[in-house]
């Protein structure tokens, strides 16, 4: 049985373990050398570094838990484990752009009770754990529920479908941007009320990539539109934003 305590503990070590290798992750942003994944997708030593020692850090600590990493994939037990995506925005990273975060997400039979979002460049952290709010740097977090149509700003991560969304949306006057860098960094701003969506729809983003953001989100008052039949970690098509941007949408029946 999954204890609070166990939340808690293991939630903290995740953080410790992201802050530890912020000196190093500085001195080499924007100048460091990467391959390319089957995918295509850029890959870094530390990518891999960074994975491999929250692993051993965890289960160390909690043997019984599990863990899925991006790069060195699952280990243990699949109920109850930490997902992590060492460096979101490995590009961000490899380019010196601030878009790049350390990301986690502690998944209990397919539900994420904990989140991580670490902005190693600013020293932010973003957490959550499920029922009990959203923070960033201990201060509790909420989205802006005061904009409304003509000041409202959404992100885009489906790149193949940004036109037809951006012409959907400006019928709801609704500003699009197509992200930059990665997913943990458009969730963390749209906790704290920087912009007021997120559409994710048609992308090939992770479990990995979005539960742990999606987490903090929530917790910060966002809601979730969902377009598959999906639920809990696995979801991978949705909107996600203030619920005048959320109920906006879905009254207009345009995406």
């Amino acid at each position: 049985m999954l204890t609070d305590d166990q939340i808690v503990t293991s939630q903290a070590l995740v953080v410790a373990t992201f802050k530890s290798f912020r000196e190093d992750l500085l001195k080499v942003f924007g100048n460091i050398e990467y391959t390319r994944k089957g995918d295509s997708s850029p890959v870094t030593a530390w990518d891999v570094a960074v994975e491999k020692k929250l692993r051993a850090v965890l289960l160390t600590a909690f043997p019984d838990f599990g863990f899925e990493g991006e790069e060195t994939g699952h280990t243990g037990n699949t109920t109850t484990y930490w997902l992590t995506d060492p460096i979101d925005g490995t590009s961000s990273f490899i380019r010196g752009l601030y878009y790049s975060t350390n990301m986690a997400a502690l998944v209990h039979k397919g539900e994420v009770l904990a989140a991580v979002v670490y902005d190693f460049v600013h020293d932010a952290v973003y957490t959550a754990i499920k029922g009990k709010g959203a923070f960033k740097n201990g201060v509790q977090l909420s989205v802006n529920t005061k904009r409304r149509s003509g000041d409202l700003v959404i992100y885009v991560m489906s790149r193949k479908q940004f036109p037809l969304i951006r012409e959907a949306l400006q019928e709801l006057q609704m500003r699009t941007i197509q992200t930059m860098g990665g997913a943990g960094h458009a969730y963390g701003i749209l906790a704290e009320g920087k912009i007021d969506g997120i559409v994710n729809l048609h992308t090939t983003m992770g479990a990995y990539d979005n539960a742990p953001g999606l987490l903090i989100a929530e917790e910060a008052g966002a809601a979730v539109l969902s377009y598959d039949q999906e639920v809990g970690v696995n979801r991978h098509e949705f909107i996600v934003g203030t619920p005048f941007v959320v109920d906006e949408i879905e009254k207009s029946g345009l995406l």
